[in-house]
């Protein structure tokens, strides 16, 4: 009987432990130390005792826009529905990526980038022609809203790599999108540095880029704008 209230007592304390400061098996911490991080406050159970331990931040959610410059459900998309949604969310609620190539198509129309059912899709070694070539060194590209379009994603590309910062660089790719001309400004964009960039090799260069990125997508898009949530 000895140890009968011992052990009684034992069942009471693990009861009201979170409240009175008893130590978990999980946590090998002194109790001043509870408070020190909030890893080591889960690990106590003490996070209610923690007031001004503010929680770690969530993880964004990461989008990625795989698009063309041309392409009037891309255009919709973006102006309508990204762009007004960045606006709206906290800047480490949602983190944006931007890849604009697409991909020309065998017997379609403008219309083609829109999305549809995949019950419509063709076989998509049937459906896709080269978009980009090498040809002595140099790349080359194919659009499926013609030379005009290649000349969008160039010059949003090239904006993204000179402007640096999402926030500097998004509202004028919104501006670009949502005018009448995606292209007929492009002298006016920071002194020559687009253009520069476009008409040079680094153009070229982050083209390809966005060349393999959107070829490495799986399962391989089939339309655009593809919408990718992480990953």
């Amino acid at each position: 009987m000895a140890t009968a209230v011992p052990l009684a007592l034992l069942a009471l304390v693990a009861l009201l432990a979170p409240g009175l400061g008893v130590a978990f098996p999980s946590c090998d911490y002194p109790v001043h130390l509870w408070c020190s991080s909030w890893e080591i406050a889960v690990a106590c159970q003490a996070e209610s005792r923690c007031a001004n331990l503010s929680r770690p931040a969530a993880a964004p959610v990461e989008l990625s826009l795989f698009y063309e410059s041309l392409c009037p459900a891309c255009r919709g998309f973006l102006v309508q529905e990204l762009f007004t949604t960045w606006l709206l969310l906290p800047d480490e609620v949602l983190s944006i990526t931007l890849v604009p190539y697409g991909n020309a198509e065998v017997g379609a129309g403008p219309t083609r980038c829109r999305g549809r059912s995949p019950r419509h899709h063709q076989p998509r070694s049937d459906r896709l022609v080269l978009q980009e070539r090498n040809v002595s060194g140099k790349w080359h590209f194919q659009c499926q809203h013609g030379p005009a379009e290649c000349l969008g994603n160039m010059i949003e590309t090239c904006l993204m790599h000179e402007a640096k910062n999402f926030s500097t660089y998004f509202p004028v790719i919104f501006c670009l999108e949502s005018g009448s001309s995606v292209t007929k400004n492009l002298e006016a964009l920071d002194g020559g540095r687009i253009a520069a960039c476009v008409q040079g090799d680094t153009g070229a260069a982050l083209m390809h880029r966005n060349a393999q990125l959107t070829e490495a997508l799986d399962p391989p898009h089939q339309y655009v704008p593809w919408i990718v949530i992480n990953g």
